[in-house]
């Protein structure tokens, strides 16, 4: 009968084992192996779900940084939101500011100029269109001010020329990239993208300074 390792718990084979026995005990040997071995990258990872205290060591030779990242919160990886970026459906982010939460794009579209605030009850929903506000006639806009249509399209636009909206709202494009003249202001057109709050964020820090 096999007998176990102190340490990580692999099954020593007894010659008295029979060979189909044996050989499923080395093949779980193999697979501990290879869960407990050291994993290697640049950078802590972007995707992903990994266990608290998952460690990865950088493979890269540094006489400054650090030597590698640990997770200290099981969680889902995911990259920064990012201003101005198209995002389809299945697509995550983290907050740049660490809430704790990650979040999934429900709607396909375009971030905002501002970071949404995020929901952090379960299954919280945020259009990503922080600032914005129904446009006004004969208002004074500023570059990057972010206006809504009167009627909701599922969309929000950019000022990318400043001036004063005219006394009638614009026909408002459907296109992502177009652009209408409003009096002396100009707008960018943009699909909404939504998020949805879907669960614990994985954080990897930094560990072992290397002076």
């Amino acid at each position: 009968m096999a007998t176990t390792t102190t340490k990580i718990g692999l099954k020593k084979p007894s010659i008295t084992d029979e060979i189909e026995t044996t050989i499923n005990d080395l093949s779980t040997n193999f697979q501990k192996i290879d869960d407990l071995s050291e994993e290697y990258a640049s950078s802590p990872p972007l995707s992903g779900n990994f266990n608290a205290t998952k460690r990865f060591w950088n493979n890269y030779s540094l006489s400054s940084g650090y030597v590698g990242w640990t997770n200290i919160r099981t969680g889902t990886c995911a990259p920064v939101w990012e201003k101005l970026k198209l995002y389809s459906v299945g697509s995550v982010v983290v907050p740049e500011r660490d809430n704790g939460h990650f979040y999934t794009v429900i709607q396909t579209g375009h971030s905002g100029w501002t970071e949404p605030i995020y929901p952090v009850s379960d299954n919280g929903q945020v259009n990503d269109t922080r600032g914005a506000n129904i446009r006004l006639s004969s208002h004074l806009y500023n570059l990057n001010d972010i206006a809504l249509p009167t009627i909701d399209n599922g969309r929000w636009y950019l000022c990318i020329q400043a001036g004063e909206s005219s006394n009638l709202e614009p026909t408002w494009p459907q296109v992502d990239g177009a652009t209408v003249i409003d009096g002396n202001v100009t707008w960018r057109s943009y699909r909404i993208a939504k998020w949805k709050e879907s669960g614990p964020a994985a954080l990897f820090k930094p560990f072992g300074k290397i002076e």
